[in-house]
Formats: structure tokens, C-alpha cells, sequence
């Protein structure tokens, strides 16, 4: 009998996530809101955006799916998983309540320093004239993080190189520049070493706090190599990390996973899908940067190759809170994603733009694409994700860089350089502990 699964969400995790679904033993269909052309290929498209609680909540009590799962951060924050648990439907994703470790940078930080999480200094302030203050006084060294509270699609992280800029920054946001989001503002210290994503699927009720930790995978956020020019939305990923040793990952497991499920259960908050933490591995060990309640773009798109298991069976057991298990079956080596972004991303993106397909052996996400009169063309920033899986970091680079190719159009962007600093360190000897 197949299996009726709600997919929430239009992009490059939500492909990726499909892909997976449909692809597994178990006979899936497959309904997405609001979907877009590349997943209407692998199910039926609905008419709803992730945020219509109410038209999704009015959907799935006369459909009765078996499973939704929510991709984005935003339908969680306005409660969608609460709406749909209330009708007894099982969801993979956090109540609102839990969705705040992303909604609100305050509520998080509170939170890590309740429970004695390692993160950076922090402080919260609601008006200019006490983060003014405060700039005026900063005790650390520059640059000084400035966060927006609220959700900015990802855009409300200021890393200012001086008290001019923070100043200019914080005026910004406290005048509205993210509207309600930026009305509060997060002032961090900012720490230095090298940045990871480390994903945990969290089954989290008042008798039990369960978690099973996936591979720790590197984003690179700046749109040219080298990491220079302004940051994205990722553009492109790799995981496992070549010289991230057991013991590495121990720590991030014992001081910040396990402190972060337990502290869930100690204030009463109920953990059902997936939290993605930001780690800073300096020389003193991993700090948290910050939480995500989802799963990371386009960390997902490794993560999903990775995985030599069917996917519903996962995520079906962490939204029925019956995860039983503390590991994953993964593919031997590393896989590795690389983003194909249209041109003018990230400040704009030409739209429209035909796209050339090609026969590959590397797996095409969609991320931004629409089909029209049976041609795929650009359809937002991100466009689609070359994914392929190989024997080391090395390998997957090379096979992915052999064949780049696979889908081009004028003004196409790729970063040439994913993995490749890491790849360097490790040829090095170098571990995480080791200057980035």
C-alpha cells in the first residue's frame, strides 16, 4: 500500500528530499505545497504556500496524510506542526515553540547560556540607544556580529568591521530594515576558526530525549572563490570532513547535541524533526553559533546522497516520537554538492534564462527552475545542485568538476573551489583544532 506523504516547501532540500522519498522501497505518493515544475515530476503540486497554515491544516484533514514533512523554517515558526498535530496527523517538524531556537536569536541564545551550551558573548538590546551604548563600550575585539531577533531569510547577520559600521548597521535594523525582525537586535562577539554544519534528527517528549547525529558537513557562503564577495545562501557543501577525527565529533555530540536535547526536555518544549547547529571549532573546542530548525540548503542535498537507507522510515519515526536508534546508515567516502547559481545572484537573478541538459552520472537537483513549453530555464538565485558521491573529498571534486557541464546557460556561476581549503588542511595534517 502506498504510503501518502506532504512535502512542504519548493526548493533544492525539498528535491533533494523527494528524490530520496520516492526512490526508496516503500510506494510513496507524494503531494508537495507549494512544490514547483521539478517536484511536480515526483508527486502532485498544491496550491498553498508553506506559511497558509490554515489552507495546508484544511487540506490534510480531509486528505489524511500519513506523514507531512516540513522543509522550511518559516511554516514551523507560525505553527503549522502544531496545526497539524492537533488533527492527529503525524508531522516531522518542531511545535512553534521549538521553532523559536530559530525564529527569534534572543530565545536562542537565552537558551545555550541556560544551559551551558559554548557560544559567543552576547547581548540583546530593544532600542538604538542601548546598542549604541554598548558599541560605544564593546569589550571584545572587531568585528562585532550584529543579528537581526526575527527571521531574515538569512539576511540579517552583520559582521561589522568597526563602530562606524556597527553603529550604521544597528541604526538600520532598529528602523525596520527586516520590519518586526530587526526591532530587537543580537550584539555577539565574534569568534574565528572553522565553520561547520552538524544536523540531528531530535525526538524530544517529557518521558524521553532521543537523538541520532548525521555527518558534519562545510556550506561555503561567499559567491566567488576564495571566499570573497557577498555571502549567499550557500554555494555549495561537502560532508563528511576529511579531518574531523571521532574525538572531534565526540565533543560536538557530548557539549553541544546532547546539552541541547536535554535542555529541550528541561524546559518543557517538545522536539520532533531536525536541528541543525552552526559550529565554530576554534582551539579551544566547538562553540554554537546558532540554530536551525530545519534542515540546512544545500547541506541537505549531501546529506540526502549519503544516506544508504530509505528516508520515510527515518523521519516517519521521529514525527511519530518512536526514534529508536542513535545511527544512520551511510555510504562509504564523502559526497559533495555544488551550486549552480543564475546571473547577478546574489543581488538579483536573471530569470527566464534557457537551461542545457546533459546526460550525467551526477545527480541534478532543482532548486530554482521552471519548465516552460518543455525547456528547463532559471527560475530564481540558486538554480540546481551538481551531487555525486565518491571514495574521498578528492574524488567527489574532481568528478564533479569533470562534469560541470551538465547543466550550463549564459551567466551561469559555480564556485570551482568547494572543499577544496579542506581538502588542503587535511593533505596538510592538520585537524579541526589547527588554525582555519
Amino acid at each position: 500500500m502506498s504510503v501518502k506523504v506532504l512535502l512542504v516547501g519548493s526548493g533544492g532540500r525539498e528535491h533533494a528530499m523527494a528524490r530520496k522519498l520516492v526512490g526508496g522501497s516503500n510506494a510513496v505518493t507524494l503531494f508537495a505545497a507549494p512544490g514547483s515544475d521539478a517536484l511536480a515530476e515526483l508527486g502532485t503540486c498544491l496550491p498553498f504556500q508553506g506559511e497558509d497554515v490554515a489552507g495546508i491544516a484544511a487540506w490534510a484533514a480531509e486528505q489524511k496524510p500519513d506523514l507531512v514533512i516540513v522543509g522550511p523554517e518559516a511554516p514551523l515558526v507560525a505553527g503549522l506542526s502544531d496545526a497539524l498535530t492537533a488533527l492527529g496527523i503525524p508531522v516531522f517538524g518542531h511545535p512553534k515553540a521549538t521553532a523559536e531556537l530559530e525564529g527569534s536569536k534572543a530565545f536562542a541564545k537565552a537558551f545555550m547560556e541556560r544551559h551551558g551550551i559554548p557560544c559567543a558573548a552576547s547581548h540583546t538590546v530593544t532600542s538604538f540607544e542601548a546598542g549604541a551604548a554598548l558599541i560605544e563600550a564593546w569589550p571584545h575585539k572587531y568585528p562585532v556580529v550584529l543579528k537581526a531577533d526575527g527571521l531574515a531569510a538569512g539576511k540579517g547577520v552583520v559582521l561589522a568591521a568597526d563602530k562606524a559600521e556597527a553603529l550604521a548597521t544597528l541604526r538600520a535594523f532598529m528602523d525596520g530594515q527586516f520590519g518586526e525582525a530587526s526591532k530587537t537586535v543580537v550584539l555577539e562577539q565574534a569568534l574565528f576558526g572553522m565553520e561547520l554544519s552538524q544536523h540531528a534528527l531530535v525526538d524530544v517528549t517529557p518521558d524521553h530525549a532521543r537523538f541520532v547525529m548525521l555527518p558534519a558537513c562545510q556550506d561555503h557562503k561567499r559567491i566567488f572563490e576564495g571566499d570573497q564577495g557577498p555571502n549567499t545562501g550557500g554555494m555549495g557543501a561537502f560532508g563528511p570532513l576529511p579531518f574531523l577525527r571521532p574525538e572531534d565529533v565526540e565533543r560536538i555530540r557530548k557539549e553541544l547535541v546532547e546539552p541541547t536535547v536535554k535542555g529541550l526536555q528541561k524546559d518543557g518544549l517538545v522536539g520532533r524533526g531536525v536541528l541543525f547547529l552552526g559550529v565554530m571549532y576554534d582551539e579551544t573546542g566547538p562553540q554554537l553559533l546558532e540554530y536551525n530548525v530545519r534542515f540546512g540548503d544545500p547541506e541537505t542535498q549531501v546529506l540526502m546522497e549519503l544516506l544508504d537507507e530509505d528516508l520515510l522510515p527515518l523521519l516517519k519515526a521521529v514525527a511519530e516520537q518512536k526514534l529508536d536508534r542513535t545511527e544512520v546508515k551511510l555510504k562509504p567516502g564523502c559526497a559533495i554538492t555544488f551550486v549552480l547559481a543564475a546571473e547577478g545572484y546574489p543581488e538579483s537573478a536573471k530569470k527566464g534564462v534557457p537551461i542545457t541538459i546533459q546526460d550525467s552520472s551526477l545527480t541534478l537537483i532543482h532548486a530554482g527552475t521552471r519548465k516552460v513549453d518543455g525547456t528547463w530555464t532559471t527560475n530564481g538565485g540558486r538554480v540546481m545542485n551538481l551531487v555525486t558521491v565518491a571514495p574521498d573529498l578528492a574524488a567527489a571534486r574532481a568528478k564533479v568538476l569533470a562534469e560541470a557541464g551538465t547543466a550550463d546557460w549564459p551567466g551561469r556561476q559555480l564556485r570551482e573551489d568547494i572543499g577544496l581549503r579542506a581538502l588542503n588542511h587535511a593533505r596538510a595534517g592538520k585537524t579541526v583544532m589547527d588554525p582555519w
